[in-house]
């Protein structure tokens, strides 16, 4: 019974801290302006985050590839680029540390 409850409450941490993971990447997308351009679900100045997801499925760079984008924009990355206007670089946009760009990219990524 005790194992039962505990790994019970071991499962609910792990849900509850996985929804707030989620919460969190979409909050520092909407500080950081991602959402300005971009949506989850619809296509808009810039491909939804579900499309960019689709896109990106099973490659290896995927998380790289999203990161160095996230931070430096589309035309210094040379990377993928199908939207209404490029994605700008930090010059014109707060600032994205690499953590914060790994948790944007993952979260991406999970759309």
């Amino acid at each position: 019974m005790k194992t039962s409850l505990t790994l019970a409450a071991l499962v609910a941490s792990v849900a509850l801290g996985l929804a707030g993971t989620a919460v969190a990447s979409e909050k520092l997308a909407q500080e950081k302006q991602c959402m300005g351009c971009h949506d989850i679900k619809k296509d808009g100045a810039a491909p939804s985050f579900k499309k960019i997801a689709a896109f990106w499925k099973g490659r290896q760079d995927a998380e790289a590839s999203l990161m160095r984008t996230i931070q430096q924009g589309s035309v210094a990355t040379g990377g993928p680029h199908w939207a209404k206007a490029r994605m700008p670089d930090q010059a014109e946009r707060p600032l994205v540390s690499e953590a914060e760009a790994r948790l944007l990219a993952r979260w991406v990524l999970t759309q």
